[in-house]
Order: structure tokens, then sequence, then C-alpha cells
């Protein structure tokens, strides 16, 4: 399956072949690789060489490696946690600011709460509802609602059954849940949790287009209060960001 690498970019070249391998199939989920040692022949490098490419394919979450007799590097099991994992770890890379994740969020979720309404099975649509009563229970525990709302929203992208948005919504939920907890108060958590019962209503009667208006003015009532949370903030830090930009200034490239 392997061919030998250069040693100058030993580690990798191994990298990339069985990067390959496994996107096109030739190993699957489950399947052990050779041993250190067998993959070392294979490659003409030392097992040194093998192990640190290893480690990369393990940090990428291509593979997993068990320890002991029946141990060794096994193909891993592809899963939204990872992905929101990736994507939230390159939101944080970018920095990206809070309002610019609002703006998205409210791009992707009005589109998954549409999805939502269309393929959302009977199963989904009683998950969906045992979110909300879940939530409805703790609407005197500010920080806890706003935790469980936040599970709702994902709850509702993986009705819409595409893994890629359930994934950007869970990585969401990480990196807004610490601001949602500020914004939230008794007003707030009555007004999200109204908003999320018309949408399980909206989905159940198979309404795209009402989910998507409902969402919309749900994320908009969001973005306004974080708007304001930044004019408070402008007020009594420097540092604090500019409330009236919702996104990032683009440089402007030149031609």
């Amino acid at each position: 399956m392997f061919t030998p690498v250069r040693q100058s970019r030993a580690s990798g070249e191994i990298v990339s072949q069985i990067e390959r391998a496994i996107f096109a199939a030739e190993l699957r989920t489950g399947d052990r690789l050779q041993s250190e040692r067998e993959l070392a022949e294979q490659f003409g490098v030392s097992r040194i060489t093998v192990r640190d490419a290893l480690r990369v394919l393990e940090a990428r979450g291509l593979i997993h490696v068990k320890v002991g007799a029946m141990g060794g590097a096994f193909v891993a099991d592809a899963n939204t946690d990872r992905m929101a994992e990736s994507i939230s770890t390159y939101m944080r890379l970018k920095r990206m600011t809070l309002s610019e994740l609002a703006e998205a969020r409210t791009v992707v979720e009005a589109a998954t709460a549409s999805l939502a309404a269309q393929r959302a099975d009977a199963g989904a649509v009683s998950r969906l509802q045992q979110s909300v009563d879940a939530a409805r229970v703790l609407l005197r525990e500010p920080i806890t609602h706003a935790d469980a709302s936040m599970d709702f929203h994902v709850e509702l992208a993986r009705a819409a059954r595409n893994e890629v948005l359930e994934a950007t919504v869970e990585a969401y939920r990480e990196l807004l849940v610490p601001s949602i907890r500020d914004l939230r108060d008794d007003r707030t958590g009555r007004a999200t949790q109204k908003a999320h019962e018309e949408l399980v209503e909206a989905v159940r009667r198979r309404d795209p287009d009402g989910a998507r208006e409902i969402m919309l003015t749900h994320l908009a009532d969001f973005e306004k209060r974080l708007r304001r949370r930044l004019q408070t903030r402008q007020g009594t830090d420097a540092q604090a960001p500019a409330p009236a930009k919702l996104v990032r200034v683009r440089r402007q490239q030149a031609r």
C-alpha cells in the first residue's frame, strides 16, 4: 500500500500517504495499521520517524493508538465532535470577534432551522421537545438555562441531518456559551424559551419558512443584546471592541 519516502521529509510523507489511504477508503474505520516495525520497513525509515508520523495522525483525529498486547494504531471513526473542535480552534486562532460569530451564527442557523423543518423525523421532533421541556424547568437558573438553550440549538442542527452544520453549531456552542451566560436574565430566558418552543412547533408542522423566520428573529434579539453589552463595556474598558462594528474591517486589497 505504501512506498518508500525521502528522508528529508519522511515524517510528513508518511502522514500524507496514510491520509490518502484513509480518505480513499483503502483503510477503513477500525482497521489496524501495521506495526511500527513493519511500517518502518515498508517506508524505508526508522521506527522513530514512523512514531512521529503516527502522533501527527492521532492529533488530527485520523487514528487512535491503543497500548498493550492487543494494541496498535487503528483508523478512527469520524465524528462531529472532532470537526467541531477543529472549527472552534480555527475561530480562536483567527481571533474572531463575538459579533462576527453572532453574524455567522445567524446565517448558518437560519438555514439549519429550515432544513430541520424539512428533514426531521418523529424521533428528532421528540428529542427537540424533550430538550425544550428540560430547559423550561431551568428558567429560574439563568446560567444553567443558557447551557440548555445552546444544547437545543445543537439538537436542532442534528435534526437537519447535515453533519457539517451540526459540527459548526457545536463549535458556536463552545465559543458562545460564556457570552450567552453573561447576557442571560429572567426576561431573555423567557424570550429564548418561547422562541425555542415556536421552533419545535414549526419543525413539527414541517414549515421551513416559518422556522427560518423564527430563528432569524430569535438570533437578531441575541445580536441586539450583544451589541448593548459591547457598548456597556466600551464605556468601562478602553480596550473593548468598537460596538458599532458587527464585523472586522477587512483590509483593502491593492489591485
